[in-house]
């Protein structure tokens, strides 16, 4: 049998809410975020294989795990404080987009004057190594889950097993901006859309949506001889 490299990042929970997204989870950036990634199931990303957290990835499906049938349950999820998610508009690059709409609409403040945009309800979910492992060795050599080794890991594509996923609401809310006279807040509101498609075309992110996967805490899973 292969030798099976692993690496498992991280999933200590750093204080305060202005770091990047990945060390604020101790976790990778999912991107674009979304509902649906299972904890301890089987995905690749279309890149070499690496256990550095701090670049988003877009997983694929590889191999559905159903927990149950190995007698593993998730935690049911430990709280996280919420997340500030105008660090990922920022290293996207949409947030210097954003800063030039709001100028060419009169309006001097930064995104953050005007605006919050946050991971709120954040939990993070996982199982243990150990269960992670035995669901690996039971699952992943099955005929119907041994693609990895041939289609994918042939590709040097990596493939990771998820440890845990840290989830929560996308909420976006435009502040009640009191100092702002009549005109400044009429030209604001109308300005909102435009900033809401650059999150979302720009970004690759969304502006709102319940029990979305914002990071996850991978397994490397790629065979080496």
């Amino acid at each position: 049998m292969n030798k099976i490299w692993y690496v498992v990042a991280s999933a200590v929970l750093l204080a305060g809410c202005d770091m990047t997204t990945a060390s604020s989870t101790g976790e990778r950036e999912l991107r674009p975020p979304r509902a649906g990634v299972q904890v301890g199931s089987l995905y690749f990303v279309r890149e070499r294989p690496t256990a550095e957290i701090t670049k988003p990835a877009n997983l694929e499906s590889l191999c559905d795990v159903n927990l149950a049938v190995y007698g593993v349950k998730a935690s049911p999820g430990e709280s996280v404080a919420d997340i500030d998610l105008q660090n990922n508009l920022d290293a996207s690059g949409a947030l210097s987009g954003i800063q030039t709409t709001l100028v060419k609409v009169g309006l001097s403040g930064s995104f953050s004057d005007y605006f919050t945009y946050k991971l709120t309800n954040a939990k993070r979910s996982y199982i243990s190594y150990n269960d992670a492992e035995k669901i690996f060795n039971a699952r992943a050599f099955r005929k119907d889950c041994a693609s990895w080794r041939g289609n994918i890991a042939g590709q040097n594509w990596g493939i990771y097993q998820i440890l845990s996923v840290t989830t929560g609401d996308i909420d976006f809310q435009r502040k009640n901006t009191g100092s702002l006279d009549a005109d400044a807040s009429v030209r604001l509101k109308a300005v909102e859309p435009a900033i809401k498609a650059s999150i979302k075309n720009d970004a690759h992110m969304n502006y709102s949506g319940k029990g979305v996967v914002l990071t996850f805490g991978p397994i490397v899973r790629n065979a080496t001889n």
